[in-house]
């Protein structure tokens, strides 16, 4: 009895060890032996009591060694004992069976040739085949209890039941792989078909159902669906609605990255919840490349704003570049700071700088650029913030006007080979100081473009908001959803156009290699968003049900707000460049002199701090800024 008991601890002790660590093969191969000695000792016991009736229970003749040695060659050969007995899938049984197939066929032919020299066998035919049975049986039984062991220690009692979406080729293989992952915490019940129309009902014999199956149907078997990211951007690209509607029948979604992007072994370890930027992304962009490593390549380049988050993507992104040293300004200390953390860990051997600056002082700047002689420059430092620019519009002026200038003439000065000034789509026909402001610095960068004597390529990208940048409505929506809402939409029907940071900054990159100098590139934003049906996305996608977990209220349009905003990105007022998403802004700007006695007289007048002659100064400027009247304020409203 003890001799049982410490059996079955160190047995126990061999399967845990197995479960919670890689195992040695040696100890693998060790188990198969055995298991093959015990399959042996059963065939031999079940021959004799067919055969002369005497039960025989130990069998150690040569007939039981050849037996046995015939395995151990097979198991040599094949090396079945190699794999990983946590993760034993199909390929697994398939080399167990090689195996046991192998030590069959060797055992009849074998036997077949001594009987055929001493009229003698190792054992009956009938008996090697059924060894086959009970060896094969056995060694695959004891890796399906190893991998279910480790699936009970290590699953998490209440794991997700999912569909996946999708029934192709690559789908069916992504179930496959998460069912027979043994560290999965999703439980496969069946697909979700795109088509209304199915040819079969059953895939692995989990049933397939349509959406419109999955919303009549009162008990739905799972909560959650997987996604990969091929089909993810299938969808994005052909328009479809079927994650929206996913989302409204509650249901999480979960994304799959792309193989190259996995860090861990496990398939189910992979799996992410999806964001707001999968439901919103677009083709692919293609970039340039060689032209852009050309032009970007072993130069000096200064980044205003590198802290921000435009400007740090735009860090991030000419790094694969080469520069020879990057110039990161900006007037955050804390979030620079940062910035230089997450570069120095992720990449040693880059050369940059950090620099605290303010763009508003000349004298600073022209420091700077003494200093470390940049070859070119990403202007991304700005107020953006529109209602707050409505009031502090003198520190608008002085930020995104003057400072812009600043940086201009420094360019001029010390012969910048590239300027790349970053504007925003509240530029196009602007209601609020803060569009005003960046287009009054659109219109300096353009006048000193007309001068021919200028070698510096003065260029402007234009585009609309960016998701999850800081300050903007995504950060906003969160804060509000974490707090359990309210979710506050200043109007029912308010859109803007999104992009992703890494989107945008590759355009901008893309944009500033391409300009001859003058321009203003403008961004295909794709289809406006409804800021409303964003919030409810983002509610949905945080686990709660709009208007009962979580209330959506309407506040009212804020000063300086547009219920619609404009790029300009259509045939009319746009011209076509070599790249699909870019386009540029016809000229529509008159310089005379007056104008440009305009530009000093604006300049001087925020330098002396006189907020209500700036103002005026900049509507002759720009003509096209009318701001919203109270009235119209509360027309938007209702």
């Amino acid at each position: 009895m003890n001799i049982i008991q410490s059996a079955k601890r160190i047995s126990f002790k061999i399967i845990k060890r197995m479960v919670r660590n890689y195992v040695p093969r040696s100890l693998i191969f060790f188990i198969d032996v055995s298991i093959s000695i015990l399959s042996a000792q059963f065939t031999f016991f079940l021959i004799s009591s067919v055969g002369s009736g005497q039960l025989k229970f130990i069998h150690l003749n040569w007939e039981f060694l050849s037996l046995v040695s015939i395995q151990i060659l097979f198991f040599l050969i094949f090396k079945s004992y190699s794999g990983i007995v946590r993760y034993t899938g199909f390929k697994d049984s398939i080399k167990q069976l090689q195996t046991t197939i192998s030590t069959v066929a060797a055992l009849i032919l074998i036997n077949e040739l001594i009987y055929s020299i001493y009229q003698v066998k190792i054992l009956v035919n009938g008996g090697a085949i059924i060894y086959g049975f009970i060896a094969f049986s056995m060694l695959f039984l004891f890796r399906v209890i190893v991998k279910r062991v480790y699936q009970l220690i290590h699953s998490d009692s209440s794991s997700t039941k999912a569909y996946l979406l999708g029934t192709s080729l690559t789908d069916v293989a992504i179930a496959e792989s998460i069912m027979s992952d043994a560290r999965t915490n999703f439980d496969i019940v069946g697909f979700i078909s795109e088509v209304t129309k199915l040819k079969r009902t059953r895939i692995l014999t989990l049933p397939i159902l349509t959406l419109e199956q999955l919303e009549h149907q009162k008990i739905r078997g799972g909560s959650s669906v997987i996604v990969s990211s091929q089909k993810l951007r299938e969808l994005a690209i052909a328009d479809s609605n079927i994650l929206n509607q996913l989302l409204e029948l509650n249901l999480k979604i979960f994304k799959l990255p792309e193989l190259q992007d996995w860090n861990g072994e496990s398939i189910s370890s992979e799996i992410r919840k999806v964001n707001l930027e999968d439901l919103l992304q677009r083709t692919p962009i293609k970039l340039q490349r060689e032209k852009l490593r050309a032009i970007y390549k072993d130069k000096v380049i200064l980044v205003t704003g590198a802290a921000g988050s435009i400007g740090s993507d735009i860090v991030r992104q000419l790094i694969r570049f080469e520069p020879k040293k990057i110039l990161m300004l900006d007037q955050a200390e804390t979030p620079l700071h940062e910035m230089s953390l997450e570069l120095e860990s992720k990449y040693p051997n880059l050369h940059f700088e950090k620099i605290i600056a303010n763009v508003r002082n000349l004298k600073r700047l022209e420091s700077i650029f003494e200093d470390h002689q940049p070859e070119i420059v990403f202007h991304g430092a700005a107020y953006k913030h529109v209602p707050m620019m409505e009031a502090n519009s003198i520190e608008a002026l002085d930020v995104n006007f003057i400072g812009t200038k600043n940086l201009t003439d420094l360019a001029i000065k010390h012969k910048i080979s590239r300027f790349l000034f970053v504007s925003t789509d509240k530029a196009v026909n602007p209601t609020n100081i803060m569009g005003a402001s960046k287009r009054s610095a659109e219109i300096y960068l353009q006048s000193v473009a007309r001068d021919k004597s200028i070698t510096t390529r003065f260029i402007t990208t234009r585009f609309g908001n960016v998701l999850g940048s800081n300050g903007s409505v995504i950060p906003h929506f969160k804060r509000q959803i974490e707090n359990f809402g309210p979710v506050t939409v200043t109007h029912p029907d308010i859109t803007r156009y999104f992009m992703t940071i890494d989107e945008a900054c590759q355009l901008v990159l893309e944009a500033g290699a391409m300009g001859n100098g003058g321009e203003i590139y403008v961004f295909d934003m794709g289809k406006p968003v409804k800021i409303f049906d964003l919030a409810k996305q983002m509610i949905r996608l945080s686990g709660f049900i709009p208007g009962k977990d979580i209330e959506i209220v309407f506040t009212g349009l804020r000063p300086g707000e547009k219920l619609y905003e404009e790029l300009l990105a259509d045939k009319e007022n746009t011209l076509p460049t070599h790249h699909q998403k870019i386009l540029i802004a016809k000229a529509s700007y008159d310089f005379d002199a007056e104008k440009l006695i305009l530009i000093e007289n604006l300049h001087y007048q925020i330098a002396n701090n006189n907020e209500v002659k700036s103002i005026e100064v900049l509507k002759k400027l720009v003509p096209e800024f009318i701001p919203l009247t109270e009235e119209e304020r509360q027309k938007n409203a209702i």
